[in-house]
């Protein structure tokens, strides 16, 4: 594990690594292409199962708020099932810690044996970028029986049409970086509205501090981290 920048999380958790989506804002891909080869990157962004990392969650004794496969999506199309299967037991084995999982194909959750679903310290959440995402992501997310649902805005990249936020209990909203991309003080606001109606958690990252000295900077986190 790595700690980690991520302001939501204390350390990131890597059993596979690798992703098939092709999104043109991914600064894991650019990573990966650079060390090609090495022992972290064996086969560059093609999918790949680590399993000898399986293991370091339970390095950590004290509570600690992991964001699992923060270098892939461990729920693609792509993915075996056996990957997927692996880490949800060695997670629910190491009991200790919040793990927090975050997709683009939220479908697959509903694929998720419901022992897992129902940890109380396992966040299931799919990110979305623009109103296409919302409009083939959220209901996927929203029919999971889970307690434990978020939605992470990221890069918020055009307004999101105000979604319906029913049965969200976390929002994360933040800004491309690397180039920067500017963001729509109005889309931000409609976000924020829909969370509140919906009893959700607002979390901004550090990449909207400053943006409008006159907003609220929300901070809300449903889970902890150590920072």
């Amino acid at each position: 594990m790595n700690k980690t920048a991520i302001d939501w999380a204390d350390y990131t958790w890597n059993p596979v690594t690798g992703c098939k989506h092709g999104c043109r804002y991914c600064y894991a891909r650019k990573i990966a292409e650079r060390f090609k080869g090495s022992k972290a990157w064996p086969n560059g962004f093609e999918p790949t199962f680590q399993s000898t990392r399986l293991s370091d969650p339970g390095s950590k004794t004290k509570e600690q708020s992991i964001f699992v496969c923060s270098m892939a999506d461990l729920f693609g199309e792509w993915v075996p099932d056996s990957w997927i299967d692996s880490v949800m037991r060695t997670s629910s084995a190491i009991p200790q810690h919040t793990y927090i999982f975050l997709t683009k194909n939220p479908k697959r959750y509903l694929t998720v044996p419901g022992e897992f679903v129902l940890h109380k310290n396992f966040w299931f959440g799919t990110t979305i970028t623009d109103a296409y995402d919302c409009c083939q992501r959220l209901h996927w997310l929203q029919r999971l029986t889970s307690e434990n649902t978020f939605v992470s805005f990221e890069p918020l990249l055009n307004d999101v049409s105000v979604p319906n936020l029913t049965g969200i209990k976390q929002v994360i909203i933040g800004a491309q970086t690397n180039p920067d991309q500017y963001v729509e003080l109005e889309w931000v606001t409609k976000i924020c509205e829909a969370a509140d109606r919906a009893g959700a958690k607002v979390f901004m990252k550090d990449s909207l501090k400053g943006r409008w000295p006159d907003r609220e900077f929300r901070r809300e986190l449903c889970w902890k981290v150590n920072k």
